[in-house]
Parts: C-alpha cells; sequence; structure tokens
C-alpha cells in the first residue's frame, strides 16, 4: 500500500468547507470534465465506499477536493513484486501500480516473465561462462570488497553479504589463492597454501567492486541488454517500455523522481500490460495536509461542485493548495503511482447504472461478476 504525497498546511481549520456553496447535483468525474473548466473544488458523495478495516482510504475523501487538470497518456499497468516471508521467494502480491509514459525514470529488464519463472543460473560459474553483462540476485549471497590501494589481485578483502534483489555488473574472471580469516576477510596472495579459485570481479549498483567465489551457488537471473533503443545502456525507460516491448516482463527499478512509495518494495515488477486513460488530477485539502491524488474520468465516485469557487480562491488554504498544484502537480502527473482499488455500491438517483469498470487488467472477472451480483462496483483513485 501506497503512503501520502502530502506537503503539510499551516492553516487550521477548515473554513472554506464551511464556507463552500454546494450544489444540489452530484456529478461524476466525466461530467464534471465536459461541464466545467479547471480548476474547480469538489466534494465526494462517500456514503457508498465500501472499504475493508484493514485497508482504509489513502486519502481523506471527506475533505474538499481540488482539481487542476486532466491529461490523457499512456501507462504500464504492474504488479509489486515482493520476498514472500515463508518462502523467502520472489512473488508478486496484490499491490498495482501504473507507470506513465513520460516518466522520468529507469528500469532494468529481467530475462524472466513472471516472479514464477525459473529460467535462472544456480552458480556464479555458469554466470561467468553464459557472457552476459549483469545479473540480479534472487537470493542472499556473500562476496568480497575490493579496497582502494588492491592491485594486482593481491590483499584484504572484507566479507560483504548482499540480500535478494541486487544488481550486479560483471567485469572479468580472475584467478587467486585465498585463506579465511574469522573475521570475514579472504587474504589474496600469489605464493600460498591455499587452494587456487576462480573469482567473478563485479560492480554492484553504488560502483563497488567486489569478487564472488565460483563456487557461490544460488539463483541468478540475467539482465537482458537495451536492445530496444540502441543507446548501448542497459537501462530502459517507460516510454520503450510501453512502445516496443511485449508483456509479461519483470523489471528493476533503478532510479526516478522519487522512491515508489510502497510499503514493501523490492525494487522489482511484473509489467502486465499497458493501456492510455484519461485522468483528472486533484488534491486534497485538508487541515492536516494536502494529499495529491489522481481520478480516472470513467469512475463512478461522484461529487457536488462548489458554486462559489471564484469566492473561495481568496481563502488561505485554497491559494496555497493552487499554488501547490502549480509548482508540483506535473511532476506528481508524470510519477510512478499506486492504484487503489475499494469497492462502491450502486446508487439509483435517478440516472442510469453506472457499469463495472470490466476493463480493468488488474481486476478478474470473477471478482467483478461477484461484486456485480451484490449491486457493488469496483473502482479505484491514484495516489
Amino acid at each position: 500500500m501506497s503512503a501520502k504525497r502530502s506537503a503539510r498546511a499551516s492553516e487550521s481549520g477548515s473554513a472554506q468547507q464551511k464556507r463552500a456553496a454546494w450544489s444540489t447535483q452530484a456529478y461524476t468525474v466525466e461530467e464534471l470534465l465536459g461541464q466545467f473548466s479547471l480548476p474547480q473544488i469538489v466534494k465526494c458523495n462517500p456514503q457508498a465506499i465500501l472499504v475493508r478495516k484493514d485497508a482504509p482510504l489513502p486519502v481523506n475523501l471527506g475533505q474538499p477536493i481540488l482539481l487542476f487538470d486532466s491529461r490523457t497518456v499512456r501507462k504500464l499497468l504492474a504488479r509489486n513484486v515482493v520476498v514472500d516471508p515463508a518462502t523467502g521467494k520472489f512473488t508478486e502480491n496484490e499491490d498495482t501500480v501504473t507507470i506513465p509514459k513520460d516518466y522520468d525514470g529507469a528500469f532494468l529488464r529481467l530475462r524472466s516473465r513472471t516472479s514464477k519463472d525459473h529460467t535462472t543460473h544456480k552458480s556464479i560459474e555458469s554466470l561467468a561462462t553464459s557472457g552476459i553483462k549483469a545479473f540480479l540476485n534472487l537470493n542472499k549471497i556473500t562476496a568480497f570488497r575490493v579496497l582502494s590501494g588492491t592491485s594486482g589481485g593481491m590483499g584484504e578483502f572484507p566479507r560483504v553479504d548482499y540480500l535478494p534483489g541486487n544488481v550486479f555488473a560483471i567485469d572479468s574472471v580472475f584467478m587467486g589463492t585465498a585463506k579465511v580469516r574469522q573475521e570475514g576477510k579472504i587474504v589474496l596472495h600469489q605464493n600460498s597454501a591455499s587452494k587456487e579459485m576462480k573469482y567473478l570481479k563485479c560492480r554492484d549498483d553504488k560502483d563497488n567492486h567486489i569478487v564472488i567465489p565460483f563456487p557461490t551457488t544460488g539463483e541468478f537471473v540475467e539482465i537482458m541488454p537495451n536492445d530496444l533503443t540502441g543507446t548501448g545502456r542497459m537501462s530502459v525507460r517507460s516510454e520503450d517500455l510501453i512502445d516496443k516491448q511485449k508483456f509479461p516482463i519483470i523489471v528493476r527499478y533503478i532510479r526516478g523522481r522519487f522512491k515508489p512509495r510502497l510499503t514493501s518494495f523490492t525494487g522489482l515488477f511484473t509489467l502486465l500490460d499497458s493501456y492510455e486513460e484519461t485522468t483528472i488530477v486533484g488534491c486534497v485539502l485538508d487541515k492536516n495536509g494536502y494529499t495529491f491524488m489522481e481520478l480516472p474520468v470513467d469512475s463512478p465516485l461522484t461529487f457536488h461542485l462548489a458554486l462559489n469557487f471564484s469566492e473561495l480562491q481568496s481563502h488561505p488554504m485554497v491559494k496555497n493548495g493552487l499554488r501547490l498544484c502549480d509548482t508540483n502537480g506535473h511532476n506528481f502527473a508524470r510519477d510512478l503511482k499506486f492504484k487503489f482499488k475499494f469497492a462502491q455500491r450502486f446508487l439509483n438517483m435517478g440516472r442510469q447504472q453506472l457499469p463495472l469498470d470490466a476493463d480493468d487488467p488488474g481486476e478478474s472477472p470473477s471478482a467483478r461478476n461477484s461484486a456485480k451480483g451484490f449491486g457493488v462496483t469496483t473502482t479505484y483513485i491514484y495516489v
């Protein structure tokens, strides 16, 4: 589940909610976008929202929301890959994230289509003889760091342990003899009675030089070269993945403007598909802070409109909200987001019953049909 994206507000109270003159009519997101220019202040109609006690809404939909922009963009739909505490293996959980085409970040592609794909190397020796350029470890491994000043393969190499999910670039293979000291170091010497052994020299994702003994076993997966753009780099952008990649595939997050705000985050995502969507970007006006959120235009949620928006613009909380949206709203819109799904009971208010979002690839057909039978639809927001 995602954490809030918020900036603290200095104002106290919720005077703008008391002063707002709300419309008696409730509008869908699509109706708001079609009938009114942005920005606007709205209030969600929350009576029909159903959430589990263990999965509360990540934003306070009971507070006024400043809707300030809309956009249409293609996105990647992905599942978060985490370590199963029972087995120690990587697996997809229920957290769904979206990555816009204009996301300012980069990923590495693994030669695995899902977390259940077992086309892995079982030893460091296998990696070294395969000719690959980089790999990711699927289990904990032990390596030895090359300290500055070490030359010709001689010197002390302190032990370092790597948790699953680390990235390593392969440099070379070399021969050496070693003695292991009690404090976990290995000492390489040209003239030693120790058994000669091959080592794989690598760099981790912090550019530390390390060596790993050939006999080291485990599960290691190749990081694929970037053959999508011809840039010579290993990393790929979301735009390249949307335009040229076949799904599903596992990717490793390596950089972005903001780190993905997930409670369980290994850096791995299973990309399921890509889709185009129109959304409205908004900001919750709360005395405890401003929280960005994004609403799909086809959302079944309904909202009451503040009819006196021009008067509300002078309120300090609204003024600061508009300033915050102008400063940070564009970055939020382009960022990787958590797709929070929840249920909504059908409301028959003299208008056509709203349909289920049956085209959502992140929701199973059986779950949708079951919900429909009880007069409930699933919907979602992005945070």
